[in-house]
């Protein structure tokens, strides 16, 4: 049965497909991307042109998407199979490459280094554009392994997805080779990382950037994000009912700040107004005395025309933005506008290139663009401590995330709604994925979530505690705060910007050589 797999294309590529999928949460299987990279390697050996290796490969992207993120449909049917098939084409391209490459490049040692170099430049890229989708980076794998991958915080994920692709192409090379030395080399590079990273999270100090703990409430309130108002007649009573929940669960404790998640409040929030939502819950905050932090969607009017909005409101431009709003004793409020928006979900991709292309105006674009987009890391003053309130999607990319703490967050704080998705694999990812945040920023990461997961996860990346999903739940927390920053935090994706240097360099080179030199 192996030798057929190893031989036929199609086989091949099936197979790779179901190996990568299993590597991802909820499966404990990282490691099988070895075999299904190296089965993708064959692909480009079995092929007779790049066109060909696209045409065998893509079936197994798809298979691997489907098992990964087949949960795009709950969300919607139509936009979750276009994410699929369209994710899968994508990854064609940089296996395309690695076929060129090795028909081209010569010394093993560097050809090795140039093909990962290839895949994470591939995923460095894939994080820089309106059509984003960093799910399926490969160091999200390692995610409930985070005594294997201490090295992140130098490195960030993208290190993992390196030294993933690095081991493949040694053990690739010494299947063809099959020489003694080629084999200790892929041992070696696929176990110094892991024994370094393991003893690492064994002996490391985290205490010595600690800087004191504060008490912070979170709150799940298991809204049905599927039902209009959450199933409520009007967006008053989700809202008071959440209130005295809240007060329930704080009563007795002394917390400095309370989160609620993603879409906490039913309906739109007018910022800078002084509404229905708001009357309800400055009495709630004033009377506790503690900030109250919460997911809102946000309409904000504009002084000035900008190049695109939704409409007018009291004669005004406005865009709505997915948020985060910060509900302060004193009555004052501070907002973070989401950065990081699913495409077409929540955000027309490239919608500002549409609108200048659309020279005789067609289409209404400021009202098909979806949700604005912020640009600012926000960082909220919650007593003795600083954290951002991620909104859901923002926690998947590493280098937003770390510049949260360079802004001085030494918490950070993900809320989000995961309902979409049902009781799939898609919520298990998201809070699964949070743990590689903590790693590589060395800071605790709390989550808020609508309908779970919620929990706090350790600098290291363990779990201290995690709910129930379609729950409602509510706990009060300390919370370990630092202030260090990690090479990482400092220098972010550096790892990803020298693979694309390194790439197009030896790319260029190639070319040059063989058509032009």
């Amino acid at each position: 049965i192996l030798k057929s797999i190893w031989n036929n294309p199609w086989a091949a590529s099936m197979t790779a497909g179901i190996l990568l999928g299993l590597s991802f949460s909820p499966f404990p299987f990282p490691f099988l991307l070895i075999p299904g990279f190296l089965l993708l390697f064959r692909i480009t050996e079995l092929s007779d042109s790049y066109r060909q290796t696209a045409y065998y490969a893509y079936p197994g992207f798809v298979i691997w998407n489907i098992i990964t993120t087949y949960w795009l449909t709950f969300a919607t049917i139509g936009g979750g199979v276009a994410a699929i098939l369209a994710n899968s084409v994508l990854m064609t391209i940089p296996l395309v490459l690695i076929r060129y490459t090795c028909r081209n490049f010569g010394q093993i040692y560097l050809k090795a280094i140039f093909i990962a170099s290839i895949w994470t430049a591939y995923e460095y890229l894939h994080h820089r554009w309106d059509l984003s989708w960093p799910w399926l980076t490969l160091g999200n794998a390692f995610s409930n392994f985070p005594s294997l991958v201490q090295y992140i915080s130098v490195t960030g994920s993208l290190g993992i997805s390196f030294w993933i692709i690095l081991t493949s192409a040694f053990f690739w090379f010494a299947l063809k080779q099959k020489s003694t030395i080629s084999k200790s080399i892929a041992f070696s590079v696929l176990l110094l990382p892991m024994v370094g990273s393991f003893i690492y999270y064994k002996t490391a100090d985290h205490e010595k950037h600690l800087t004191g703990e504060i008490e912070v409430a979170i709150i799940q309130p298991n809204y049905d994000s599927y039902l209009h108002l959450a199933g409520y007649d009007n967006p008053i009573d989700p809202l008071q009912e959440l209130l005295n929940y809240t007060g329930e669960v704080i009563d007795f404790h002394s917390p400095e700040v309370i989160y609620w998640p993603e879409n906490a409040l039913q309906g739109l929030w007018v910022n800078n107004s002084r509404g229905q939502m708001d009357l309800h819950i400055y009495p709630f905050v004033a009377l506790w005395n503690v900030p109250l932090i919460t997911g809102t969607s946000m309409l904000q009017m504009y002084n000035h025309t900008p190049r695109l909005y939704r409409g007018y409101y009291q004669q005004r431009p406005y865009n709505v933005y997915n948020s985060a709003v910060a509900f302060y004793p004193n009555a004052d409020t501070e907002t973070y506008k989401k950065a990081k928006l699913v495409p077409i979900v929540e955000r027309m991709p490239f919608v500002y290139v549409l609108a200048a292309l659309d020279v005789f105006k067609w289409v209404d674009w400021g009202r098909n663009a979806g949700f604005g987009r912020g640009t600012e890391p926000v960082v909220f003053n919650t007593g003795r401590g600083t954290s951002p309130a991620m909104v859901c999607y923002d926690s998947v990319f590493p280098d937003w995330v770390r510049r949260f703490t360079k802004q001085g967050a030494n918490y950070l704080t993900v809320i989000t709604n995961d309902g979409w998705w049902g009781n799939t694999s898609g919520h298990i990812q998201h809070f699964d994925f949070a743990r590689l945040r903590a790693i590589e920023n060395n800071r605790v990461v709390l989550r808020s979530a609508n309908n779970g997961i919620s929990g706090m996860i350790l600098a290291n990346g363990d779990v201290y505690n995690a709910t129930e999903y379609w729950t409602r739940d509510g706990f009060v927390l300390n919370v370990p705060l630092y202030e260090n920053e990690t090479f990482y935090v400092r220098y972010g994706d550096w790892i990803g910007l020298l693979s694309l240097l390194f790439s197009f360099v030896v790319l260029t080179t190639i070319v040059y050589k063989k058509y032009l030199g």
